[in-house]
């Protein structure tokens, strides 16, 4: 599987999006194929998706994404104490687009944080940098506060940390938007939502919502673990593929079967959006597609079909050039992230506005 042009950069160092992926789950051996076809049979472990277009079949409406810009503003001493002290500006963003392909923005919140460590202060020290931020948008939050993704960094290593705290706060706030929008969504109106679904907010949240159906909301990453190993059949016969055998055969315009994970809650799948001649990498062009089964049963093979070939065709238009990931990303999730960086503080503003005394 060669790697040539600029896809040895991108591969050096995990993706946050991977990074993230993995402090929802420990489960890497996955063995049961989570989706039945008529008749009960189990799907074939590779199945043809020609797209659907848009003017065939409207089935993606809304799409929700999120995004992030932190940044280091110093290092606060307190006697024999210090803590790095951070400000982050976090976005989510639902666009609804129309039948005519247009969009439009429905919901679009940009929160403000300022992060140290309240451990590492005193109590008197804590209450000053709580006075800094009234009669402001700015939210003092405690970046060693433990949460699902942060608490893979070492505590030691509060600078790294204060990244894994302010994408779980993001991550909070895509969920916050998300049950906004959910009574909107019905079977032929569905969400893309960039990113896992595993991320507890989201999942609880679809669960609750919907106990015995499949929730219409579709979670695509771009980014996603390469460490997984599935087995195929039982016994001394069975089959053990590694992620990368499992991509390196899947063909354009396909799917694999899809998977069950976290105990029967999710099943995901992966499609492959652009024929690997097109790309500098075979793992390019691929996305990873999950979906809440709040009833723990197998999907049904034909609505997995229908999402993957409803989203082949989503691979067109694409920002090529202006984003490094534009291989796997969809124009409309494209589109949320940019609505949310324009309403970001450039980082030229945040220079003039951040003074230490």
């Amino acid at each position: 599987m060669p790697a040539a042009g600029g896809a040895l950069e991108d591969l050096l160092h995990p993706d946050a999006e991977e990074q993230e992926e993995r402090t929802f789950t420990d489960e890497r051996i996955f063995d049961t194929i989570w989706e039945r076809a008529e008749g009960g049979e189990r799907g074939n472990l590779y199945r043809p998706t020609p797209p659907i277009a848009r003017t065939q079949r409207h089935l993606f409406r809304y799409f929700l994404d999120g995004s992030l810009r932190s940044y280091f503003l110093g290092t606060a001493l307190e006697g024999d104490r210090d803590t790095p002290v951070h400000y982050a500006q976090i976005g989510a963003c639902v666009l609804l687009r129309r039948d005519d392909g247009t969009v439009q923005r429905e919901h679009l919140e940009v929160r403000h944080l300022l992060l140290a460590s309240k451990q590492r202060l005193s109590d008197e020290a804590w209450r000053f940098l709580e006075s800094l931020c009234q009669n402001t948008p700015a939210v003092l939050e405690d970046l060693a506060a433990p949460d699902v993704i942060s608490r893979a960094y070492s505590d030691a290593d509060l600078r790294v940390r204060a990244g894994g705290k302010t994408r779980y706060k993001m991550r909070e706030l895509e969920a916050e938007l998300m049950r906004k929008v959910l009574r909107e969504l019905r079977d032929d109106c569905w969400l893309i939502a960039d990113g896992s679904l595993m991320f507890q907010p989201i999942l609880k949240t679809l669960q609750e919502r919907y106990k015995q159906s499949i929730p219409p909301v579709l979670g695509v990453s771009k980014n996603f673990r390469k460490d997984p190993q599935f087995v195929l059949g039982r016994g001394p016969g069975a089959q053990r593929l590694s992620i990368y055998s499992l991509l390196a055969n899947l063909k354009h315009e396909h799917r694999t079967a899809a998977f069950s994970a976290y105990d029967g809650q999710v099943a995901f799948w992966y499609v492959r959006l652009r024929p690997q001649g097109a790309v500098d990498y075979p793992l390019m062009g691929v996305v990873k597609c999950e979906l809440v089964t709040p009833n723990r049963e197998p999907v049904p093979s034909e609505l997995v079909d229908l999402l993957s070939r409803a989203l082949v065709a989503e691979r067109n238009v694409t920002p090529h050039g202006r984003d490094r990931r534009w291989h796997a990303h969809l124009y409309p999730i494209y589109l949320a992230e940019q609505a949310i960086r324009n309403a970001f503080y450039s980082r030229e503003v945040i220079q003039q506005l951040m003074r230490w005394r």
